[in-house]
């Protein structure tokens, strides 16, 4: 949550910009998180601040009339401030970023948004712990976590944004040997590949819908790597229950079967947090937003 003051400052950028783009880039934000502070502004002064077109922003006479004030406020408060208790833009835009993300996450969706983020800030270091087991981030000392299921700490400022759905799947090949079950009982004794709980070091059991859950008795193949679990059912090992992330493609060229859809479990939330108390320097709530708007418009289907 911004402050007041970050609020505002962000409604002047705008009011010097062509676009909500170009007032992102000067604030090294995204143009989703300075669209949503001008709305937000919008509904508490009751009053429309921008004309919007396909092109360009107009501020409105309201906006006009509000942008004298706001600048005249956030000059008094950068004279407060002057003597030095806050750094410059170039410096906070500078220094090291700890994440923690699953191993699957953080190969196959988050890095390609890191590679952008740190072209164009080249001197923000990344460091990216891709683990499956649960990091306490001021312990750690990591700045961004990344994680699916349930986060019980209140110290965490926390946002949902997606969702993974598990799917039953097995290879054409191990579906002609072994047949095709028809019902959640027939699975416990069919060949299993079983994924390990990294935290616990336990297996995981199969979800299905209503609560129940299904510990394979005749596991042929056990591992905590999700992709040597994909790879051991993609050669016929026996059936396992993957994540959509990881099944989708497999099963859209035919080389994995869905199975037993209509008893599959709810789906999981995909969460982004950080520590909630002491400050956050800009350049990880620039990275912390940027991982937030990537994430929640990622498209699996």
């Amino acid at each position: 949550m911004l402050s007041k003051s970050e609020l505002l400052r962000v409604f002047v950028v705008a009011a010097e910009s062509k676009t909500f783009r170009d007032a992102a880039d000067k604030l090294h934000m995204s143009p989703q998180s300075v669209s949503r502070v001008i709305k937000m502004l919008e509904g508490t002064y009751g009053e429309l601040l921008f004309h919007r077109s396909t092109r360009t922003i107009k501020i409105t006479k309201f906006g006009e009339q509000l942008l004298s004030r706001a600048s005249h406020a956030l000059d008094v408060m950068n004279d407060v401030f002057l003597f030095g208790q806050q750094k410059n833009n170039h410096d906070e835009l500078s220094g090291n970023i700890t994440i923690t993300t699953p191993d699957l996450i953080g190969r196959d969706f988050l890095y390609p948004l890191l590679s952008d983020f740190h072209k164009k800030y080249p001197k923000i270091h990344i460091d990216i712990r891709a683990s499956n087991s649960f990091s306490h981030l001021v312990d750690e000392q990591i700045d961004i976590g990344i994680r699916v299921g349930k986060i019980k700490n209140n110290g965490f400022i926390v946002r949902k944004v997606n969702e993974i759905k598990f799917f039953l799947v097995a290879s054409p090949e191990a579906i002609n040997n072994f047949g095709t079950p028809r019902h959640i009982d027939e699975l416990k004794n069919l060949p299993a590949i079983e994924a390990i709980d990294c935290n616990s070091g336990k297996g995981w059991p199969w979800l299905f819908a209503d609560g129940v859950e299904i510990h394979p008795k005749n596991v042929n193949f056990r591992t905590d790597d999700p992709e040597i679990e994909r790879l051991a059912i993609l050669d016929g090992f026996g059936f396992g229950q993957i994540s959509d992330w990881i099944a989708n493609n497999d099963i859209k060229n035919g080389h994995l079967i869905r199975l037993l859809e209509e008893s599959e479990p709810e789906p999981w939330d995909v969460y982004v947090y950080r520590p909630q108390k002491g400050p956050v320097p800009a350049r990880v709530r620039l990275l912390y937003d940027s991982i937030i708007d990537y994430l929640s418009m990622l498209k699996l289907d």
